[in-house]
């Protein structure tokens, strides 16, 4: 089972909605930099007891406690000052750390990590795995230069670099909470616009509970909601009890391995990327206007141009509408979505709700243009799949929409679907004729009224491949429809003669 099926689907939602809007950060805590082979707390903190031959029995299991006795004992009894402790601590962390040791999920969490990452670990680790192409703040920088662009790394409680700027005793760790730096003030802000997901972590420590109680206490429910990654040695007790303590807090606990997690989470966001749940989050702020126009669709009431237009009055309005009503004819489950009905056996929408569609597409595109090339051809590719490899663009009764949406479209010679737009557009051509037996009326009306739809490239690629070696060569019996091309407004004096000679043969 995958680990992220802990969750309640509300939270799991908030957590694939958080991913897609990007609206997440990471807190690193101590297990993570574990799995690259660097020594525990408590391992740091004997192997300080040991060189600074610290005579009483230490407790490590209040690692606070611990660090300041041995820091008063090195004070007061070896002249340390609090500079030399902490660059004691930075060696003691360094000299315990084991060469080799990587995990396998490096490259998942790479992919994972946004553009903001918050640290209470004083290693270098973080800015190795992303090559020190990052933007790292340390606490106590006088000057911090944050990155608007590219990725940040918080390194609240210090760097091993810079032992001034530690926080590893408990008389540090008081004195971090009062301070009212810019990192303190960019953590509020954090947990008050945007969800963390701690890895490596828990929120025991004293400072970081005091920054999330305060979040809580100011904005409650309205909060975004946090995700812990807690390993799956933890105690089911303390679980328990953390589940309990975190409850009310909007706070939500997944038992799993760093690896298992990430690896998890790729496989059920990819999921989610494709779901009529996630369309509904990404196009959020036009969803009203979105429902107002397809259930338009599907009542069958009039759809102006104007209309379209009026309700989305904007350039980013339009292309954003445009991107949401693509995806809807690529996927046409999201129509069911909005209320309307799929036809059997084939589970897509009537040939009448198609191109009313289209149609309110490109009267934005003609207005605005597309967001994205990517969303033109998705647009081109899924009018090819309603509207050329379905049943009905064969019968009689249904075939003049779907053939007029095959022409009113305009795939450029960059398109994979301008070669198989123009084979369909012919094959439906050589069934099409006015008054002819066996062949459908209604296509050739719509040819003969759509005439100037072709371009330039369009009428070369057809006479390009009505020649003896092309994918379908001249017969007879596409006389009657060149010689309609002919009169095509975008036909050059060139392309005319060569319809001639086909004609003529």
């Amino acid at each position: 089972m995958s680990c992220i099926e802990q969750l309640p689907e509300d939270a799991k939602m908030n957590l694939f909605a958080s991913l897609f809007n990007e609206n997440y950060f990471l807190w690193i805590g101590s297990g993570f930099s574990y799995n690259f082979g660097f020594g525990s707390w408590e391992d740091v903190l004997k192997t300080i007891s040991k060189t600074i031959e610290y005579p009483l029995e230490l407790d490590v299991t209040n690692p606070l406690k611990a660090a300041e006795l041995l820091c008063s004992y090195a004070i007061n009894y070896l002249e340390y000052d609090e500079y030399k402790f902490n660059s004691l601590v930075s060696s003691s962390l360094l000299l315990l750390k084991k060469n080799g040791v990587k995990p396998d999920w490096v490259r998942r969490f790479r992919a994972f990590s946004p553009n903001t990452i918050v640290t209470t670990n004083w290693d270098d680790q973080l800015e190795s795995i992303f090559d020190d192409l990052v933007n790292v703040v340390v606490r106590k920088d006088k000057s911090p230069q944050v990155s608007n662009k590219g990725r940040n790394i918080f390194k609240i409680h210090g760097d091993v670099g810079r032992p001034s700027s530690i926080v590893v005793t408990q008389s540090q760790y008081f004195s971090f909470q009062r301070e009212d730096t810019y990192l303190n003030r960019k953590i509020y802000t954090l947990f008050s616009e945007a969800s963390p997901v701690f890895l490596g972590y828990s929120l025991t420590d004293p400072n970081i509970s005091f920054l999330y109680d305060e979040v809580y206490a100011h904005l409650g429910e309205n909060k975004p909601p946090a995700f812990m990654v807690v390993h799956p040695s933890v105690k089911d007790e303390v679980l328990e009890e953390s589940k309990l303590l975190f409850q009310n807090k909007n706070i939500h606990i997944i038992k799993a391995e760093i690896g298992e997690f990430l690896e998890d989470l790729s496989i059920e966001y990819r999921e989610y990327k494709k779901s009529t749940r996630r369309f509904f989050v990404e196009y959020n702020n036009i969803k009203e206007r979105l429902i107002e126009i397809v259930n338009s669709i599907i009542e069958n009431k009039s759809l102006k141009q104007s209309r379209v237009l009026n309700i989305f009055n904007s350039k980013d309005s339009r292309q954003q509408a445009v991107k949401a009503l693509v995806e809807v004819l690529s996927n046409q489950q999201i129509y069911k979505e909005f209320g309307g009905e799929l036809l059997s056996p084939e589970n897509r929408m009537s040939y009448r709700e198609i191109d009313r569609m289209v149609e309110a597409i490109i009267w934005m595109t003609n207005k605005n243009g597309y967001p994205s090339a990517e969303v033109k051809e998705q647009f081109y590719v899924s009018v090819m799949d309603l509207c050329a490899k379905s049943d009905g663009v064969w019968d009689f009764y249904s075939a003049r929409r779907p053939f007029t949406n095959i022409l009113r479209i305009s795939p450029g010679l960059e398109s994979n679907i301008f070669e198989d737009r123009i084979d369909h557009i012919v094959s439906i051509l050589r069934w099409s004729g006015k008054g002819q037996l066996g062949k459908c009326w209604a296509t050739w009306d719509e040819y003969c009224n759509r005439i100037d739809w072709f371009n330039e490239h369009d009428i070369d690629e057809i006479l390009g491949e009505l020649g003896t070696n092309g994918r379908f060569p001249y017969r007879d019996s596409d006389k009657k429809w060149l010689e309609k091309l002919k009169q095509c407004k975008n036909s050059t004096k060139a392309q005319r003669k060569e319809i001639d000679k086909f004609i003529e043969v």
